[in-house]
């Protein structure tokens, strides 16, 4: 035990004393000889004796002690045992008993027969039970009735064989309280591999579960109204695709567009903006049967999901239902009562496609033919319009690289002095040179080149293109000309106009009195004060001001008061009916009344016939531009037509 041979120290009464630990040795001494002296036949004490390599091993030393018949001790026989293994399982206990305790993982330990014969406090804690609730029962006390009798089984049949099982499975507290936790069971068998318990060691999820369902509710769910996003829709929506195919039926998807949302917005601020569309998804929920879906896919634009439904009648009804709903009047915070109406686009399944993407994307071109037809209505999706739009795209594609591919063409169309028939000007008309269709008419391209924003691109590069060629035919000796180059509303709106135009005559050189700004009455109306501060400044170096189609859109007075005007330009729809109808005599003859009057001049668009120019040159207009004259034409065409003239005036009669 100690390590010592016999013989290396004397078997005499002070062996003890000579290998006892020197902390010990005074206590030994005193329990020793107490026992000695209370008469007693035995005692028990516990030393560390010295070990050979110097280490002090416990031992627990039991004395037998034979005394004499007056009850003297005679002599003492000790048994020394070895308490090192002892104290180290006792230290491995203590350490499991701590752990018990403070632990916050539940735990509970069944026998053989599944009988719970502990449990901790954390398991208290947890599922209300106490230990004196719990032992003698069985973990059946804790089942939910969530679970059937498949699950357990299973269960069972995984710790039978593994030896252990680990899973979420869900519990009832004492409260009757329903939560879930992540449980481990062991099985544990003793040396003889016999099994003796189960030890199960649980802890409570529900927070981790709540921050789960938080979160999946977040990623999947419009902040605002609470609706499935976008891509909880598309998920929703490749599922009903699915069922409506195995069960060879219809469904629908109407996209619902809030018309003037974002002059609510504008007009008083997002708060309020956001109060209505929460309004707008309760009138949409309230509408719907439970088996249907809505959700926002953003800004104004919801869009619902009709399952098994009655085919397109039954839809269209639910369209007008949702528009008349929608157009009753909104009471918003502060009083603030507005109208917005919806404009719907619908698409079916499986007639206008079979996936989730096509029905969607058909469903937004049907809603934005509804828009463009006036709003506050519905329409359905046609072949024709899936057509369109992929043509548009492409166009839209082709049309990013028509600039830096050099494809653009500026061609002139000249503007006639009526009274001499001298080509004093021209209007400057982009073309496009287009790889696939040849040349194209702006009427195909300028729509979708203002809907991308390229409009300020190729507007900046007809400026510069019109300016140098002005200032090239200056200095090839032609007469003075005015060129109109036209400005898209959508170039006040979004590009420094100003800047684009001092530059274009900066760097050409052109002069700014040969230049006139063609405008239409759309580029007064949003940024009316920043337009009316333009056109002022440019009129101070000398450039000159004309309104464009004039008599087809507002044609309000104040804008011929108020702004820096020039030119007036009838446009052609009144022109071409010319002298026959009387409508059109009537309006061509006021409009040159009233620009005369305010010391505008005239020009007419369109003029093709003889007939046409007799009554505008009786009328007093002044000018004209039309096929009468020439089509519009390239630059080197222009330059001969004038030089042309220039010849004829020049030949004595």
């Amino acid at each position: 035990m100690l390590g010592y041979a016999v013989d290396e120290h004397p078997a005499d009464a002070g062996i003890w004393q000579r290998l006892a630990h020197p902390d010990d040795l005074e206590e030994i001494k005193r329990a020793l000889l107490a026992a000695l002296e209370q008469n007693t036949a035995s005692a028990v004490i516990e030393m560390r004796l010295r070990h050979k390599d110097g280490e002090y091993i416990p031992l627990l030393t039991r004395y037998a002690i034979e005394r004499d018949i007056d009850g003297k001790a005679r002599h003492v026989a000790g048994v020394c045992v070895d308490l090192r293994e002892r104290r180290h399982v006792e230290q491995q206990l203590q350490q499991a008993a701590t752990v018990l305790a403070t632990t916050r993982e539940g735990i509970l330990i069944t026998d053989a027969d599944g009988r719970i014969t502990l449990v901790n406090q954390a398991f208290t804690d947890i599922s209300g039970y106490s230990s004196s609730d719990a032992i003698g029962n069985t973990p059946a006390l804790l089942q939910s009735g969530r679970h059937d009798a498949t699950f357990y089984a299973a269960m069972w049949q995984t710790i039978a064989r593994d030896g252990q099982w680990r899973g979420e499975i869900w519990n009832r507290r004492k409260s009757g309280e329903i939560y879930p936790e992540l449980l481990t069971i062991s099985a544990i068998k003793d040396r003889a591999d016999n099994l003796c318990n189960y030890v199960g060691v649980f802890v409570d999820i529900s927070m981790s579960k709540a921050s789960e369902a938080e979160l999946d509710f977040v990623v999947h769910h419009d902040p605002l109204t609470k609706f499935p996003n976008r891509l909880l829709f598309m998920s929703l929506l490749d599922h009903g695709i699915k069922i409506a195919h195995r069960e060879d039926k219809q469904l629908a998807l109407l996209m619902v567009d809030l018309d003037q949302f974002k002059d609510v917005n504008d007009s008083y601020g997002h708060a309020v903006g956001d109060e209505l569309l929460q309004q707008a998804a309760e009138r949409l929920r309230c509408r719907l049967r439970d088996m249907d879906t809505v959700a926002r896919l953003g800004g104004d634009e919801f869009v619902l999901m009709l399952e098994n439904i009655n085919g397109p009648e039954g839809v269209a009804n639910v369209a007008n239902e949702i528009i008349t709903l929608m157009d009753q009047p909104w009471l918003l915070s502060d009083d603030v009562q507005v109208h917005v109406g919806v404009s719907v686009g619908l698409s079916l399944f499986p007639e206008h496609g079979t996936n989730a993407n096509e029905l969607l994307q058909h469903a937004d071109s049907a809603l934005n033919k509804a828009k463009n037809e006036g709003r506050g209505c519905f329409r359905f999706f046609s072949e024709n319009l899936t057509h369109a739009a992929r043509e548009r795209i492409s166009l839209e594609s082709r049309l990013h690289h028509a600039v830096e591919n050099n494809e653009l063409r500026v061609f002139y169309q000249p503007q006639v002095d009526i009274a001499s028939g001298r080509i004093v000007g021209a209007e400057a008309l982009v073309r496009w040179q287009d790889p696939l269709e040849g040349l194209m008419s702006p009427v195909r391209f300028i729509p979708i080149a203002e809907a991308s924003g390229l409009i300020t691109d190729i507007g900046a590069w007809v400026m510069m293109q019109t300016c140098l060629q002005g200032q090239s035919w200056i200095e090839a000796g032609l007469p003075p000309l005015t060129l109109a180059v036209n400005l898209s509303p959508k170039q006040f709106l979004h590009s420094n106009v100003e800047n684009m135009i001092t530059t274009a005559l900066r760097l050409s050189g052109f002069p700014p009195t040969s230049l006139e700004l063609e405008l239409t009455e759309s580029a007064f109306m949003e940024r009316e004060e920043d337009v009316l501060d333009i056109l002022n400044r440019m009129r101070t170096v000398g450039m000159r001001v004309a309104i464009d189609d004039f008599g087809t859109g507002y044609s309000s007075l104040s804008y011929l008061k108020r702004f820096p005007l020039d030119v007036l330009k009838i446009d052609k729809s009144f022109v071409d009916s010319l002298p026959h109808k009387q409508e059109d005599r009537a309006i061509a003859s006021a409009i040159v009344a009233m620009g005369h009057a305010l010391d505008f001049k005239i020009l007419a668009e369109g003029g093709e016939n003889a007939q046409q120019l007799a009554f505008l040159e009786q009328r007093g207009c002044d000018l004209y531009q039309g096929y009468l004259c020439s089509r519009p034409v390239p630059a080197d065409n222009f330059a001969a037509l004038v030089r042309d003239q220039q010849l004829a005036n020049s030949v004595p009669a």
